[in-house]
């Protein structure tokens, strides 16, 4: 596992004086609809990277999306708003949001994202697929990863409570309620690292001061990759807490994964 902790300042990241326009659409077949947001690089060209942004339990998916689009190039980046969720311009997608404790990382969940996926896909023909996942969206991100193969090759997980049955308990502990003991029918990343190709690419990213999803959640994933064959890359950003979303090292992060794509 490669492990890295960045000790420069890091600073929030800002959208350039570029910032690109927004694009709103409508994905997936009927009573599995996907609101989603669309933000163009100025260079995006014919065979752009397709950079598909999930949100964590809580939302705010279109500022690394913005954020990407205005500093990286050849790129067109897609914040899906996740099922039963509603977005700033009151526009929900369907599906059933759930109690945000965990409870709908689900085979429904995943079918719904898989389907607004693909035609983004068959639309623009992209020259690659990066999932980049907050949180929540994370762990559905790395859900989806071992899923579908042919989906995405690349997958960059921030802040993920990637052991979901864990990070439940953690989260009982630390936010004591009845419905982290109700039963769920989510997908624990966990469980399914052995359906992820040996070809594909897992960055995890993760504040050292997380207290939602600690950094061990993280660091428990990646050795259950290791051992399936996959070399994970973590990076343990100092004096960080779990809205890494917002971070400029995450921008920088991606930035270089499409370059290296490229």
């Amino acid at each position: 596992m490669r492990l890295r902790v960045l000790t420069a300042l890091l600073i929030i990241a800002t959208p350039t004086a570029q910032t690109p326009r927004v694009e709103k659409e409508w994905l997936g077949p009927a009573s599995q609809r996907t609101r989603a947001a669309l933000f163009r690089s100025t260079d995006a060209g014919r065979s752009p990277i397709l950079v598909v942004v999930l949100h964590g339990d809580l939302g705010l998916a279109n500022v690394l999306a913005i954020n990407a689009a205005s500093e990286i190039h050849g790129i067109v980046a897609a914040a899906l708003v996740r099922p039963g969720y509603t977005d700033g311009d009151g526009d929900t997608s369907d599906g059933v949001k759930g109690s945000a404790t965990g409870d709908n990382y689900t085979p429904e969940v995943l079918n719904q994202m898989d389907a607004a996926i693909r035609p983004l896909k068959s639309q623009f023909h992209p020259s690659a697929v990066v999932l980049v996942g907050h949180s929540g969206g994370a762990a559905i991100s790395a859900d989806l990863i071992a899923r579908d193969n042919g989906l995405a090759r690349v997958a960059l997980l921030l802040s993920c409570p990637c052991d979901v049955p864990t990070w439940r308990k953690h989260m009982n502990t630390l936010r004591p309620s009845p419905l982290w003991d109700k039963p769920v029918t989510s997908i624990s990343p966990m469980s399914v690292v052995s359906e992820i190709s040996p070809n594909a690419e897992i960055w995890m990213m993760v504040g050292d001061k997380d207290d939602i999803a600690p950094p061990e959640l993280t660091e428990r994933y990646a050795a259950a990759l290791r051992k399936h064959g996959i070399e994970p890359h973590v990076i343990i950003l100092p004096g960080r807490g779990h809205n890494i979303i917002f971070d400029s090292a995450v921008i920088q992060q991606l930035s270089a994964l499409v370059a290296r794509l490229r």
